[in-house]
């Protein structure tokens, strides 16, 4: 199973492959920021990938237009639409 980390706090979970970055964080017990249930509307879950980026899912247009839109970098990923195919490690601005 994919191991994501969470930076800076070091902490690891174990996940299947195909889990959401959100589901991940959940199930690490990291807070991540939603105000939509994460159901892609509000682009309040972007995460960084600080390692690993090509072990997720690919980016597709409708993410690159919600972070745009919310005015996030391009390199910023939302977790509720980016699934863990393999170890990766992530932060966001508020941990």
């Amino acid at each position: 199973m994919p191991i994501v980390t969470f930076l800076p706090s070091g902490k690891k979970v174990n996940v299947p492959s195909g889990t959401t970055l959100f589901e991940a964080a959940r199930q690490a017990g990291m807070p991540i920021a939603s105000s939509c249930s994460a159901n892609f509307v509000c682009g309040r879950c972007n995460v960084q990938v600080v390692v690993g980026r090509h072990n997720l899912s690919e980016q597709g247009q409708p993410e690159k237009a919600l972070l745009a839109r919310e005015k996030h970098p391009p390199t910023d990923r939302i977790s509720c639409q980016t699934r863990v195919m393999g170890n990766c490690s992530i932060t966001t601005r508020y941990w």
